[in-house]
């Protein structure tokens, strides 16, 4: 059962196989030999699905998860991934200029709206990651642990938008995905926020092909208010204020619920099972008028304060 070990490279010794099959002339004297090997590739997903079942669905790559929710940032090697998590979190990962810098994942956390999202630095993937290419698949694996994946560019490899977009798709990936092309500021000397649009950017050669698009400069820190705005968006995050009987409601700590969440999540979230509600009062944009008596359907909307009686 030695190949059970998670630690063992399911990717390469695949990829290298698979590298054989393309380079061996296919005729009746190769036919039996390319099956075996097609059969051996086939032993070898098996073994790595066994062992990813085995290791608790993950081979350890992911830390443990906190927050409001997690997104996590892939994309080419080289592109500014580590240098925009400094910028939007509190992480410090390492950052220099070669590729594959980041050899495992680095977490950070971005306060952003009262909300604590946790966002994994992943290692730099390639076209062919979903065939195993460089950890590819151990990569795009661990974005399923997430509710958000930044895909991030620069102008150097913006080009593989389509085929990155693609290789999610072949691994079975269905998450949001906010394209991000990075190092605007080596292409224009007149960068400012104002002047970073999404999807149709004018200072894209090309918009990015099959999803809505942020340009921004990380080590500039441009576009990144819009890039936070946007992941807010994306994540489908609200603020509910909780109000106290005859008080005033707690604007500096708002509960982060997801949109179209009701009262009754609400309740089931932030009280114990054996607690009786026999009012809840409404105000903010779900409310028709201030103080208004709802029910543990209601629907609630971002900005909402509650009160519970």
């Amino acid at each position: 059962m030695k190949d059970l070990n998670p630690k063992i490279d399911f990717e390469a010794r695949i990829a290298q196989i698979e590298e054989e099959i393309r380079t061996t002339p296919y005729h009746k004297g190769t036919e039996h030999h390319i099956g075996k090997l097609k059969a051996k590739i086939a032993r070898l997903k098996n073994q790595e699905e066994q062992a990813l079942k085995k290791s608790g669905g993950h081979f350890g790559f992911i830390p443990k998860k906190s927050g409001d929710a997690t997104v996590v940032l892939i994309g080419p090697p080289s592109v500014g991934k580590s240098t925009l998590l400094n910028k939007l979190t509190d992480a410090h990962s390492r950052v220099e200029a070669w590729p594959f810098t980041t050899v495992r994942v680095m977490p950070g956390m971005m306060d952003y709206q009262g909300a604590k999202i946790q966002i994994f630095d992943l290692p730099g993937i390639l076209v062919g990651a979903a065939k195993g290419i460089g950890r590819g698949r151990e990569v795009l694996s661990a974005t399923r642990s997430a509710e958000l994946i930044i895909l991030m560019f620069d102008f150097k490899t913006k080009s593989q938008t389509k085929s990155l977009l693609k290789e999610l798709r072949q691994a079975g990936v269905s998450l949001p995905i906010l394209v991000v092309i990075n190092k605007v500021d080596l292409r224009t000397s007149d960068v400012t926020s104002e002047n970073l649009v999404f999807a149709n950017a004018q200072i894209i050669d090309n918009p990015p092909a099959g999803g809505e698009g942020i340009v921004i400069s990380a080590e500039k820190e441009v576009g990144l208010e819009e890039l936070k705005q946007e992941i807010w968006h994306k994540l489908g995050l609200i603020r509910i204020y909780l109000k106290p009987k005859g008080g005033e409601p707690d604007l500096k700590n708002p509960l982060i619920m997801k949109e179209k969440n009701t009262v009754e999540m609400v309740i089931g979230k932030i009280f114990p099972q054996d607690k009786k509600i026999t009012q809840v009062l409404l105000w903010g944009p779900s409310a028709h008028f201030p103080s208004q008596k709802v029910s543990l359907s209601q629907t609630l909307q971002d900005g909402d304060i509650l009160s519970f009686i």
